[in-house]
């Protein structure tokens, strides 16, 4: 697939804050500036959103980060080469970044070599393949495959779903995660349902205080018991 293929692609990944047309809707993660009306770059993974892609590839590739691979460094110093995690990281580094420039900051390349190492499904969905096909494995986030695919199940058995036990292991922990029901509490401090098919009760003396006073009239009192009734039982 062309690089400028993929990078059109990235608009895929563009969110817009809710704000006011014309009004600031926050700040860009990678260089602090505003962001505006026409949003920036949400990545699944990473805090916040940016302004350009230029400013992905700062947050991914610097700091503490490889140059390359944005595989994290434990004491990156000031060289180029102490940047870098590898040999392998080095040489094309220094081939695509400091030479023919291809993989320029802002360029897109690391971005989309860091995606198919890290978010397969966004990747794939940004080569326009969308979900696993039928012959590859089900993991959505499988990093497996070759050219950005899925890893494929042609060597296994006939109804294998997964390439592999992690593969699996991840993707029933998306569905487990889907179909998890809510522990959300409500304002009243009882989960719904609670009070279903309980009948409200009232202690022997609020039931002679309610004998005893229905006789002379409306009280208050009768009509706050009543309503705490009511509304329990509701």
């Amino acid at each position: 697939m062309k690089l400028t293929t993929a990078t059109a692609s990235f608009e895929m990944l563009r969110h817009i804050p809710v704000g006011s047309v014309g009004a600031p809707r926050g700040n860009c993660e990678g260089c602090g500036m505003s962001i505006w009306s026409e949003g920036g770059y949400r990545v699944p993974g990473l805090p916040g959103i940016h302004c350009s892609i230029k400013c992905v590839e700062t947050v991914l590739f610097g700091h503490q980060c490889c140059r390359w691979c944005g595989c994290k460094m434990d004491k990156p110093y000031s060289s180029i080469d102490s940047r870098l995690c590898s040999r392998d990281c080095s040489e094309k580094y220094n081939a695509q970044v400091m030479g023919d420039k291809t993989a320029s900051l802002g360029s897109g390349k690391r971005f989309l070599l860091w995606l198919e190492e890290n978010r397969a499904a966004v990747y794939r969905q940004l080569l326009g393949q969308g979900t696993p096909e039928s012959g590859y494995c089900q993991n959505p986030e499988c990093p497996n495959g070759e050219g950005g695919l899925p890893g494929s199940l042609a060597l296994l058995r006939a109804d294998a779903r997964y390439c592999n036990a992690v593969c699996r292991r991840a993707a029933q922990r998306v569905l487990t995660a889907q179909n998890r029901p809510s522990n959300r509490r409500y304002l009243c401090g009882n989960k719904r349902g609670t009070f279903t098919g309980k009948a409200f009760r009232v202690n022997s003396t609020q039931q002679s205080l309610i004998r005893g006073i229905s006789a002379s009239g409306r009280d208050p009192r009768v009509e706050k018991i009543a309503c705490i009734q009511s509304g329990t039982r509701d």
